[in-house]
């Protein structure tokens, strides 16, 4: 077989035959449940210590938990759409010794990337993608004042974790050789959570901002979660090949390597330039996003832009349809009263629903990222990012620019994705600036820029962006983390 391979190592993989064997592997599931019992709410810090001595599959880690969103007055609450949008930082601890950092505003960075298509997360059945008006997609309940999931099946479930957990390679690790793993996580301010001014406003808004469900309740509303668990896969292998593998490479170079993204969050209050710095041996990309300063604060759901609003044919009456022959069987239908028909919403853009708008979608006005532009009808917005006094790109970036700019730093992303330019500038207006090989992420390559002997001094520079936007940067970097029994040096 080794042989075989060697002599067809020339060729390309649709050319050849053979196929690998690896036998005595056995896959199991444990149960993590965490240090802190009880239920948890804004702010609040959990924490899970990852089995030991174990074969876990990183990419396998999900955490369940029961939900609830309730108003902190007289209005209604919803929860978010996506379980990420629950989590404000995330760290990994080994040994007590911080490896991946606790940036704060995570969930920001999760519907950024999703705002792009360039999101990994593929489960849709239990992480609650879209948020719910007046009838729960989840157990299909009529929802009034609050929207509640109290029992163990109707749980919901976080997946597909940025960091360490979803980008480290192998993604198969043999936690005998690490010191003990902690997850450590912290919850969510409780802004994230759509308030609504009353239980009787489940009509659709009547404009993309305002009315039925997207009027503001100003009570707020607040989130419980119960119950929670930490689920993983663990493997075993009958034989020591692995053993033997990883004994082997730690004698001849003195540790194991595992890179992995790292992110470092920065944010402003935006006055034409916002200024961060970076001290990173491989700064692969910068991800910047933008929200009206008004989203910040408690607020309804956003209508996406071209999305259903009020406004639509309401039949009254039942409708007769008449008798229709058959010819092709000699048969007739008979005469039918139809029940009461209706098509509640029209689409904003034109009524047959371009672009896939014959359908509800909002979002939470916290996670509404767009262009606030001071004067749109008549000045465009221009960006531009400044390394150590370097312009990146040596132009200003329209918006339109910006835009092929970012989609061309992205990896990977969801070409089935629709989404017009409109909807890029008024709900998914984020933006990415790439620094290394394309696709090095697949490779294990770190070919980002070195900062670590000038600690970079970056900014965006903006022209006619609306004075005190909240802006939020994130620099995605290529960290390497050495092991060696229960030994671990990290690299940023």
């Amino acid at each position: 077989m080794l042989l075989y391979k060697k002599m067809s190592s020339g060729l390309p993989p649709n050319l050849t035959y053979f196929m690998q064997r690896l036998q005595g592997v056995s896959t199991s599931h444990f149960k993590v449940f965490p240090q802190n019992t009880g239920s948890q709410t804004a702010n609040k810090i959990i924490r899970f210590e990852l089995p030991s001595n174990s074969l876990m599959n990183l990419r396998s880690i999900r955490i369940l938990f029961n939900a609830s969103a309730v108003s902190a007055g007289a209005g209604s609450s919803r929860l978010p759409n996506d379980t990420r949008s629950f989590i404000d930082r995330m760290a990994i601890y080994m040994g007590g010794v911080l490896v991946q950092n606790s940036f704060s505003n995570y969930n920001v960075l999760v519907h950024a990337q999703k705002a792009l298509g360039a999101d990994r997360c593929t489960d849709t059945t239990l992480t609650h993608q879209e948020i719910v008006r007046a009838t729960s997609y989840h157990n299909g309940a009529a929802l009034t004042t609050s929207e509640t999931y109290s029992t163990p099946d109707v749980q919901l479930a976080i997946t597909d974790f940025l960091g360490f957990l979803g980008s480290a390679e192998p993604s198969i690790i043999d936690s005998g050789i690490f010191p003990q793993i902690t997850l450590e996580i912290t919850l969510a301010d409780n802004v994230i959570c759509p308030s609504i001014t009353s239980a009787a406003a489940t009509t659709l808004p009547t404009t993309s901002t305002t009315g039925g469900f997207c009027d503001t309740s100003t009570a707020g509303s607040s989130y419980t979660l119960d119950n929670m668990t930490l689920q993983l896969e663990v493997l075993g292998m009958a034989s020591s090949m692995l053993d033997e593998v990883v004994a082997q490479r730690i004698s001849q170079v003195g540790y194991l390597s595992l890179p992995f993204k790292q992110y470092f969050s920065f944010s402003s209050t935006h006055n034409n330039t916002s200024r961060f710095n970076i001290n990173s041996a491989s700064w692969s990309k910068a991800w910047v996003c933008w929200r009206a300063a008004a989203n910040s604060s408690a607020a309804a759901p956003q209508a996406v832009a071209g999305h259903k609003i009020a406004g639509a044919f309401v039949s009254a009456t039942a409708v007769t349809q008449a008798a229709i022959a058959n010819t092709s069987t000699n048969t007739t239908i008979p005469v039918q009263a139809l029940a009461t028909t209706q098509d509640m919403g029209k689409p904003q853009y034109d009524l047959g629903g371009t672009y896939n708008t014959n359908s509800e979608r909002y979002v939470a006005r916290c996670f509404n990222f767009e262009e606030v532009n001071a004067t749109p009808t008549t000045t465009p917005t221009t960006f531009q990012l400044q390394i150590n006094s370097a312009n990146y790109p040596a132009y200003k970036l329209t918006v339109p620019e910006v835009y092929t700019l970012t989609m061309n730093s992205i990896d990977i992303y969801d070409k089935s994705r629709m989404m017009t330019l409109d909807q890029y500038r008024k709900n998914f207006f984020v933006q990415c600036y790439r620094f290394d090989l394309p696709e090095s992420s697949y490779s294990r390559v770190a070919s980002g820029l070195d900062t670590r002997a000038s600690s970079a001094q970056c900014a965006i520079v903006t022209e006619n962006i609306t004075a005190n936007t909240p802006c939020f940067i994130f620099c995605e970097c290529d960290s390497e983390l050495r092991v060696a029994n229960r030994a671990i040096e990290l690299i940023n």
